[in-house]
């Protein structure tokens, strides 16, 4: 799994369309926003996956996101919003609003709808449970030492910067 490829999985299923179609919003446009933000997901989640109560609520959110499907769960996505970014929320919106060219609300509208369904793509990806084992695989072998769900989130992490 790479960078590609959780961009793929989340927007394969029409997701882009369902957004569009629900928030008015140039498809060129949300696709913009997505691709900027995986890696703020992914960073405010190793953040988030630094403590043992933060990689465990994370291991959570990903097992239960990983049995449902992909589309559009707005009210879902507000809340993941929130868990993932908390007091920074406003200023990620902000600045990916800048950095994409789109007004605020209409990046809020593409996170929320997004934030579920990178949940059930990185939940997926963890069949079993192990993260380390995971991300063992996507490195060719890593160590499970640390905290799983960091080690998944900063594997993810090192192979976008990369490239």
């Amino acid at each position: 799994m790479d960078l590609n490829s959780i961009i793929s999985s989340i927007t394969g299923n029409n997701l882009i369309g369902e957004i569009a179609k629900k928030f008015n919003i140039d498809t060129n446009k949300i696709m913009s926003v997505i691709q900027a933000a995986i890696p703020k997901f992914l960073s405010a989640m190793q953040k988030n996956a630094g403590t043992a109560a933060g990689a465990a609520a994370l291991t959570q959110a990903l097992s239960n996101h990983a049995g449902q499907g992909l589309g559009l769960n707005f009210e879902d996505g507000q809340k993941i919003l929130q868990k993932i970014f908390g007091g920074n929320l406003a200023s990620v919106i902000a600045g990916l609003g800048k950095q994409t060219s789109t007004p605020n609300d209409q990046v809020n509208n593409i996170l929320a709808s997004v934030a579920p369904n990178l949940l059930n793509v990185l939940g997926k990806n963890n069949a079993g449970g192990n993260i380390g084992n995971l991300l063992g695989s996507l490195l060719g072998g890593a160590s499970n030492s640390g905290s799983g769900a960091g080690n998944l989130l900063g594997g993810l992490l090192g192979k976008m910067f990369k490239k």
